[in-house]
């Protein structure tokens, strides 16, 4: 706030923090800088104009009122690629060097060397599926290929362009690809086609020594599939940043899921995530008071 209030003399802002309780009132606010809204506020806003949201993700959003009030929404897309991105790296690199089962082996004072060494394998010159290059996908794809990976990237809208791709896959060409891909890594937004993308036939075509990540939305992959698959061998892992239901319930299945990583929809997190996403909405302000177009516009009827 002292960065936008210091940028912004000319604009009257008005801070929310919900601890007050009850329903905050929009009064004349034109802009809304927030995580998530309902569609009970936005009926109450008849001057909005514009939500922007941090979160690259929409899917929480009451999108179909945003759309027929014909508001802008931007997200936050960009402000979270290096985060996310060195997650799924990092989940890569814990699967290769065995890391999962000697933290596990630790905690039990086992000995545990002669099971897993063997087992460990290198990330150089294996394949790398990014289904989704956006922002985060192309941020992986980018520390992927530094490392000696051969990168393969799918993408709703685009089959160029990214640094980090070798090549690309067709929409229609992403079952075979699958099947050579010794990584895959969902970094795709939810929306109606994407939802259920990694489903059990999916899963099925992976190679049992392949490894399954999702970094984007629970929904984007049938997690009972995931569970079935990891039990029955007929995929090496899997490392979840999202799940269904967040949080787990105790009683989730996933929880005992052999070599899975679960990191709790944390991927994301970091301490450069407040100045990014300050910064982006600065530059977006400075462009809706002076008429410009505003960057990461959001199509709330698509959900990216």
């Amino acid at each position: 706030m002292d960065c936008l209030l210091e940028s912004f003399p000319e604009v009257r802002f008005r801070v929310e923090t919900g601890r007050g309780g009850g329903d905050p009132d929009p009064g004349e606010a034109e802009v809304l800088f927030c995580w998530r809204v309902d569609g009970a506020f936005i009926e109450r806003a008849p001057a909005l104009q514009w939500i922007n949201v941090p979160s690259a993700g929409v899917d929480h959003l009451p999108l179909e009122l945003i759309a027929e009030r014909g508001i802008a929404l931007t997200n936050g897309r960009g402000a979270h690629g290096i985060p996310v991105s060195e997650t799924a790296l990092a989940m890569m690199l814990a699967f290769s060097s065995g890391l999962p089962d000697y933290i596990a082996a630790r905690a039990e004072r086992r000995w545990v060397r002669p099971q897993v060494a063997p087992a460990r394998f290198e990330l150089e010159g294996q394949t790398l599926l990014v289904i989704g290059v956006g922002h985060v996908g192309s941020a992986l794809a980018r520390k992927a290929r530094g490392i000696g990976m051969t990168v393969v990237g799918c993408d709703l809208r685009r089959s160029e362009g990214a640094n980090g791709v070798h090549r690309w896959v067709a929409l229609g060409e992403l079952d075979r690809a699958l099947a050579g891909a010794d990584h895959v890594a969902l970094c795709l937004p939810l929306t109606e086609q994407t939802r259920g993308i990694m489903g059990a036939q999916r899963i099925a075509l992976m190679k049992p020594t392949a490894f399954l990540y999702n970094l984007g939305r629970g929904a984007l992959v049938d997690q009972a599939a995931v569970i079935a698959a990891l039990e029955q061998g007929k995929i090496a892992g899997a490392g979840l940043d999202t799940t269904l239901d967040e949080p787990i319930p105790q009683d989730d299945p996933i929880w005992s899921a052999p070599n899975i990583i679960l990191t709790q929809h944390s991927a994301g997190a970091s301490p450069m995530n407040s100045r990014r996403a300050t910064d982006q909405f600065s530059e977006n302000l400075h462009r809706y008071l002076n008429g410009y177009p505003l960057l990461n516009l959001v199509d709330p009827r698509q959900g990216y």
